[in-house]
């Protein structure tokens, strides 16, 4: 034993092993045998109704209002690169993520955050100068086979095909020291080609480059109690916050055997389904945009307020709903439809960027007369299914404003 535990720590001092010695871990791919048959031609409506149907059928009912919202926001994963999804344990906040990449036909990663995570190496690992190799987790073998050119060295690409990544109670740790770095790179990589991240793999070695590709989408889940963290509005600012309807009625579930996996779409395809230029002229959009810019001239009455980067999000939100997407693709778009399913993509933006930023607000005084009562008559006006769950969040939190219900996602959009 002896000897080993000699043989190991002499590696510290002794010449280090080549760069390709340590990047040998990194470089062993984590899918193995991936079935290459691809969806290369379907209809975004038609595949999304299809992972609706399938999740149904399974046993585990997800209404339209949120598999529109969870797709739109993977999306617009440039604009808010990380969706995140809220509520009370056991409503399907987990189980959402991986039958949308079942029936939908991604690669799908669960990664379960623990409390002692505090660094970017709990997600990519780390460097070990003892055992002189890098510590490779299943993420970064992942990212490095979704991102790399098949050739004679390597054989095991997956950059045709989509990976969704779930960041499973993510408010677990501070989200801040494990994630805030890969955050902002991503939201950097908007408008540019490619941003990476750089692998130190030991003194002397020169680092190892990650491609934040687009193929790869993030998503997270969290509760909220007494053993988990509050999200900052660092990362509010860059997230799509899905919260999820505490329910009314309890489905009976007879046995858990879910529906056969599709198969994986195509890169091509997803990029296909993307409107990366807004589609809407100014007359179509000023109606909400100023309703944005009415409740932020509230807001800053309690020291709040909101940056061109949340009105630019609900934009591309919006312009990128399916079921807009849909109309206006027909030669002959119904005007009354498209208003109708702008308003569902401005509320469902609402309460995903702008209630999170007014948590904590006080519902009495100044704070409620100022602020919150006019913002209450314009979400009646111009938001009205929402109306019900934000006079709720004005009452259950003992004197401060908490969005804790989204009862706006039973409704049914027809």
């Amino acid at each position: 034993y002896l000897e080993d535990e000699v043989k190991r720590f002499k590696s510290i001092y002794e010449k280090p092993k080549e760069r390709d010695g340590r990047l040998k871990p990194i470089l062993e791919p984590l899918f193995k045998n991936v079935h290459r048959s691809k969806l290369n031609d379907v209809k975004e409506l038609d595949w999304l109704n299809n992972i609706t149907t399938k999740c149904r059928e399974s046993g585990i009912d997800f209404s339209e209002r949120i598999m529109y919202a969870f797709h739109t926001g993977l999306k617009t994963s440039e604009w808010s690169p990380l969706i995140v999804l809220s509520g009370v344990s056991g409503t399907g906040k987990s189980e959402l993520p991986r039958l949308y990449s079942r029936y939908g036909g991604l690669l799908f990663i669960p990664l379960s955050v623990q409390p002692n995570w505090d660094s970017t190496q709990s997600l990519f690992g780390y460097f070990n100068s003892v055992d002189n190799q890098f510590n490779a987790t299943e993420l970064i073998r992942a990212l490095v086979q979704m991102q790399k050119e098949n050739d004679s060295e390597y054989k095991d690409s997956l950059n045709d095909l989509m990976l969704l990544v779930l960041l499973d109670e993510m408010n677990l740790s501070y989200v801040e020291l494990y994630f805030s770095d890969l955050l902002s790179k991503l939201e950097t990589r908007r408008g540019q080609n490619s941003i990476s991240l750089a692998l130190d793999l030991g003194a002397g070695i020169e680092k190892f480059p990650i491609n934040l590709t687009r193929n790869v989408l993030w998503t997270g889940t969290m509760n909220e109690d007494e053993t988990t963290k509050t999200l900052s509005d660092k990362v509010l600012d860059r997230t799509n916050l899905l919260s999820f309807p505490r329910q009314k009625k309890f489905v009976r579930r007879v046995t858990p055997k879910l529906k056969e996996q599709n198969p994986y779409i195509s890169t091509s395809l997803w990029n296909s389904w993307i409107d990366k230029k807004v589609k809407f002229e100014d007359e179509d959009i000023q109606k909400y945009k100023q309703t944005l810019e009415d409740i932020n001239n509230y807001l800053s009455k309690v020291g709040r307020a909101l940056g061109h980067r949340v009105w630019q999000s609900m934009e591309n939100y919006m312009s990128n709903y399916p079921l807009i997407v849909d109309e206006y693709n027909k030669n002959d778009p119904n005007k009354k439809k498209i208003d109708k399913y702008l308003e569902i993509a401005f509320e469902d933006q609402l309460v995903q960027k702008v209630m999170p930023k007014m948590r904590g607000i006080e519902t009495t005084g100044k704070s409620n007369t100022d602020c919150l009562t006019p913002i209450s008559k314009i979400i009646r006006d111009n938001a009205p299914n929402i109306a019900e769950d934000f006079d709720l969040a004005k009452t259950v939190g003992h004197g401060v404003f908490v969005w804790s219900s989204s009862r706006y996602l039973e409704k049914p959009i027809e």
